[in-house]
């Protein structure tokens, strides 16, 4: 599959959600495909989540960002970035453990049943590769990176999915 459909989707997905919050939604990916062996909508899962997730915890006015590139290591990283609420050093380990809400004091945290971002982690890993969160700290947004192992093959040899 052609990982730039899978995010081109998902964006598309989160987009009315950002426009009507007035958030502004940016997407960066190459050129050429981005060849993986992967599940095409289970992969489009992992990045509505992780861009719901943005708009849901960034305010009005505020900014989201996903850019996909390639590693020198094989790999294709997808980077879902915002301006948001941020997330406190002492809660990013735990930000993909099942069932956590990481900010239970914020009033926006009552709105999911903490197992989005652990379900992204599975899907992740089950696709070889794996998933990682960054903030400066509360009130500083988030980065979520998605590496996931590229496949080696021709442009000619595939077609888009």
């Amino acid at each position: 599959m052609d990982l730039r459909a899978a995010v081109s989707n998902a964006v598309e997905t989160v987009e009315s959600e950002a426009n009507e919050r007035r958030q502004q939604l940016s997407i960066a990916v190459p050129v050429e495909p981005v060849w993986l062996r992967a599940d095409p909508e289970r992969l489009e899962q992992v990045f509505v989540n992780l861009l719901a997730n943005a708009s849901r915890y960034t305010d009005a006015g505020g900014e989201i960002a996903v850019s996909v590139h390639l590693s020198d290591g094989g790999h294709a990283v997808v980077c879902v970035r915002d301006t948001g609420i941020g997330i406190a050093q002492e809660a990013l380990p735990y930000v993909f453990d099942l069932y956590r809400q990481v900010d239970e004091v914020n009033p926006r945290s009552w709105a999911g049943l903490g197992i989005g971002l652990a379900l992204v982690r599975q899907l992740v890993q089950l696709h070889g590769g794996n998933v990682s969160a960054a903030s400066a700290g509360l009130g500083q947004g988030s980065e979520f990176t998605v590496s996931l192992p590229r496949e080696d093959v021709a442009a000619g040899d595939r077609s888009p999915s």
